[in-house]
């Protein structure tokens, strides 16, 4: 229904709502379907993502006749017609610097490790964002290979094992971080409930490996790669949270990544998770003990039968959930050859003995 703007004041009152509330939608969404886009995932980060009758302040405004069709329109999100609209809430003060990740904490506005798409096991599209490839050009053909896995911590920094950046191979050269890719076969990805964007391809800008890093033994097997340029927001791309001074107690990790598991014989085209148990350094210590020191700047997971990563996933985040968050807390070190056996776990750099070096070494944004 029509409604007239009955004042000045009213009318000044809608434009700063919109101002305030305007929906910044990167995607499509066809249908309300079970596996839905977590509504405030096209709002501000100030806003929130709510039903029409549950936002006081347009409820004042509707109640002074202030509204126009096409001006509700502008503010509307979720799907068409579901009677959602994105409602300016309180300023928070927990916008913190990159790492920041106790629970409520946002960074650069946005709430990290949480995941914009809902529904009980999804893992397909945005259903882990901060997850990125990281790419060598061969500077004869112009090809791009992947060879490891990173996260996003913010739009400028990607966390990932050192030993990715510092390989070697002829020809090759450390170039891109790729964001937002799901599927590696196609240009852009689309399930049966949404599409992605393009693909994000960020050249970097330098590389900043731990000063203790150790490539015969692992040790300290931590870097940051600094973006030239920042990564876009969105449900493909979002930040994870990063463990700190609170204790990450979960012992059921996630590893995600798109490289070969136990019993697979070539490379899957779309990105996998695994649900690796997190067990005491104890049992790393009996596998690799002797030939590798294991120390508590590690984390030991996996060791179930047929059930772990074997190639392909270097520098990829081990996850833990608590309630709707993603925390990362390890970082995929190394593993054994007698992949996916039982009793052999792999070894993960421990990413909360970190948190102060990827403060201090993470440049502020500008």
């Amino acid at each position: 229904m029509m409604c007239k703007v009955k004042s000045v004041n009213c009318l000044l009152l809608l434009a700063a709502f919109i101002n305030e509330a305007l929906c910044i939608a990167d995607y499509s969404i066809p249908t309300p379907v079970s596996h839905r886009i977590r509504k405030r995932a096209i709002c501000p980060s100030t806003s929130e993502c709510i039903p029409l009758r549950s936002c006081p302040v347009l409820s004042t405004i509707l109640d002074n006749q202030c509204v126009l069709e096409d001006k509700l329109t502008e503010i509307s999100c979720g799907y068409k017609g579901s009677g959602l609209v994105c409602c300016p809430q309180p300023e928070s003060n927990s916008i913190n610097r990159v790492g920041s990740s106790n629970p409520g904490k946002f960074v650069e506005g946005i709430k990290c490790g949480q995941s914009q798409v809902e529904g009980d096991g999804y893992d397909g599209i945005g259903a882990y964002p901060w997850v990125v490839r990281i790419g060598f050009r061969n500077v004869l053909t112009g090809e791009t290979k992947f060879p490891c896995t990173g996260s996003i911590i913010s739009s400028k920094v990607v966390l990932t094992a050192a030993h990715c950046p510092l390989a070697k191979a002829e020809n090759y050269k450390l170039s891109i971080v790729r964001a937002g890719e799901w599927a590696t076969d196609t240009d852009i990805d689309c399930g049966e409930e949404f599409c992605g964007l393009p693909v994000q391809d960020i050249p970097i800008s330098h590389v900043i490996v731990h000063p203790g890093y150790e490539k015969g033994t692992y040790r300290h097997n931590i870097a940051l790669l600094v973006l030239k340029t920042k990564i876009k927001y969105g449900v493909t791309a979002q930040p994870i949270c990063l463990p700190e001074s609170w204790s990450v107690t979960s012992n059921n990790g996630i590893l995600v990544g798109w490289g070969k598991t136990a019993g697979q014989t070539e490379t899957p085209l779309q990105q996998q998770n695994l649900f690796l148990p997190i067990v005491s350094l104890g049992q790393c210590e009996r596998v690799y003990g002797k030939t590798l020191p294991i120390s508590e700047e590690q984390v030991c997971a996996g060791g179930e039968r047929e059930q772990d990563a074997c190639s392909g996933f270097g520098g990829a985040p081990l996850l833990v959930r608590h309630s709707e968050t993603y925390y990362q807390v390890g970082i995929l070190s190394f593993g054994s050859d007698q992949c996916g056996a039982a009793g052999v776990p792999s070894v993960y750099t421990n990413t909360k003995k970190y948190i102060t070096w990827i403060r201090e070494n993470s440049p502020q944004l500008i």
